[in-house]
């Protein structure tokens, strides 16, 4: 073989070389934003979870619905954390009634025995708000939920 050949065969195994890296490159990648994302509607369902939790704990024992949305409001701004001084955190606020509204329906249509698919409405109206508060805030209402987790150190006792 002469040196041209070798150089033909080096080359070439270069760029296969390179060309394994740039996909290995564009993999990684992509598996980093799908593991994000991920992480994101993991994150996303626990804390919709939590807050809905909360939400029908609190009116659980509601006579009226008048009652039921002001123990509802209640526990929403405790678990985001707000105040209603806030305007657009009012806003929120009222914008979510409509799903302790459909909460107390379903608890009442159960308590009569009518329950005629009762948590799709819930997840209809949850659906709607979380809609609305990413179309007028432009971002995810679950994001107002992120808390920061602080490590505390590891201590070992004897």
């Amino acid at each position: 073989m002469t040196v041209q050949a070798f150089t033909a065969v080096l080359d070439q195994l270069e760029q296969t070389a390179h060309a394994a890296s740039v996909s290995e490159e564009n993999y990684r990648r992509e598996a980093a934003a799908r593991i994000q994302a991920l992480e994101q509607e993991r994150a996303f369902g626990f804390r919709r979870l939590a807050l809905m939790r909360t939400v029908l704990t609190a009116i659980a024992n509601c006579e009226t619905e008048d009652d039921a949305i002001l123990q509802g409001s209640a526990a929403f701004l405790q678990e985001v954390g707000w105040k209603t001084e806030v305007e657009s955190q009012q806003e929120a606020l009222e914008q979510f009634h409509p799903v302790i509204r459909a909460c107390w329906q379903a608890a009442q249509a159960e308590k009569a025995e009518q329950a005629d698919q009762p948590p799709a409405q819930i997840t209809d109206k949850l659906n709607d708000f979380e809609r609305w508060f990413g179309e007028a805030r432009n971002g995810p209402f679950l994001k107002v939920l992120e808390r920061e987790i602080v490590e505390l150190p590891l201590v070992e006792t004897c």
